[in-house]
């Protein structure tokens, strides 16, 4: 009987930084999708999150979760996301998260903004 380890087929590349960067100011922050839009077990919507970092799993980690209306698609396209990032990004730095510093993750629950 051959031993396989387990999981290894699992296992995910690391987004490309290249792709999965955005600017703001004259920082750039890496970032990668946490899960899509869909639904919470008990039915109600569930919003789009994302993990963002000043360089990626060596700076402390911003967690941006998007109301569920934000995004209608579970992956929308890259432009309206970026463009979403670089307004939410410095709202998180108003609010406490220091990019560079190292730590305990720093979630945001961004607010539906109404038109």
């Amino acid at each position: 009987m051959v031993k396989r380890s387990r999981g290894t087929h699992m296992r995910r590349l690391p987004p490309d930084p290249a792709r999965n960067s955005v600017a703001v100011g004259e920082t750039t922050y890496q970032w990668e999708l946490r899960h899509g839009a869909g639904t919470w077990p008990d039915g109600t919507p569930r919003g789009l999150s994302v993990s963002i970092w000043s360089e990626r799993h060596q700076t402390r980690e911003l967690i941006l979760d998007f109301p569920a209306r934000r995004f209608a698609a579970a992956n929308p396209p890259q432009e309206e996301l970026e463009e979403a990032l670089q307004e939410a990004i410095p709202v998180a730095i108003d609010a406490g998260w220091v990019p560079e510093s190292r730590g305990r993750r720093f979630r945001l629950e961004l607010e539906e903004v109404e038109d």
